[in-house]
């Protein structure tokens, strides 16, 4: 089996080396950048399977990075960062990443993390998970190929977004609370915060054109509203 690809986008280069030589010791390739002007081209050279990424870096900071990442990538992202605020992580979350962990955290913790995250991105792709097509009136979502298209055009969701979208779509007109989605979508034994269901619907919105497709139930938490094809 190939070694996944993990590329650690740090500039404190003794815990990019601590990070990275741990993760070897887990059977993965690691490899450090410490510049975030070189970030980007280290991703489409390396073509990584995950990113760890920091946010304040030299040169470009770890925000901008990941935009510039999600306009041609879906890959996994946790976001490993020292700002500890409610609103960092949030516009974290709402710019594509996966995972938001704050300094000084355990290496088990983070490795933890790196491994639930590969296990969900794994079982997504593989052959045992459900195959068939959920289709509405201008929107079609793709459970084999993780696609989802409206009017035809591609919608270019992150992993978790796709997640939630195909959870909250193949039961549609039923309400779910948002512990019942996170729990579903992220499981109940995944460290965050229940608030990333809001933000990912938001991000969902946004990337469908804002369509009336989720309802928002105050005091109770989201609706898919349709009737498949």
């Amino acid at each position: 089996m190939n070694q996944k690809k993990i590329l650690i986008v740090e500039d404190d280069t003794d815990l990019a080396k601590m990070i990275a030589n741990y993760l070897s010791r887990e059977n993965y390739d690691a490899l450090i950048c410490g510049q975030g002007d070189k970030a980007i081209n280290f991703v489409k050279q390396y073509r990584p399977d995950m990113i760890l990424l920091d946010l304040m870096l030299p040169e470009m900071d770890g925000l901008e990075i990941l935009k510039q990442i999600r306009a041609f990538s879906v890959l996994p992202v946790i976001i490993i960062s020292a700002k500890e605020t409610e609103l960092d992580r949030v516009l974290g979350l709402k710019i594509g990443a996966d995972d938001y962990i704050t300094k000084s955290f355990s290496i088990k913790e983070l490795v933890a993390r790196v491994e639930a995250l590969f296990r969900r991105y794994d079982y997504a792709a593989s052959p045992s998970a459900s195959n068939d097509i959920i289709a509405f009136d201008d929107i079609i979502i793709d459970r084999s190929s993780r696609n989802v298209t409206k009017d035809g055009l591609v919608v270019n969701l992150t992993m978790k977004e796709f997640d939630l979208l195909v959870f909250l779509a193949q039961s549609p007109n039923q309400a779910f609370r948002k512990e019942q989605l996170y729990d579903n979508v992220w499981g109940i034994h995944e460290y965050g915060d229940i608030n990333t269901v809001t933000i990912h619907v938001q991000k969902i919105r946004e990337k469908l054109g804002n369509s009336s497709y989720i309802t928002t139930l105050r005091g109770v938490g989201y609706r898919f509203d349709g009737e498949m094809l």
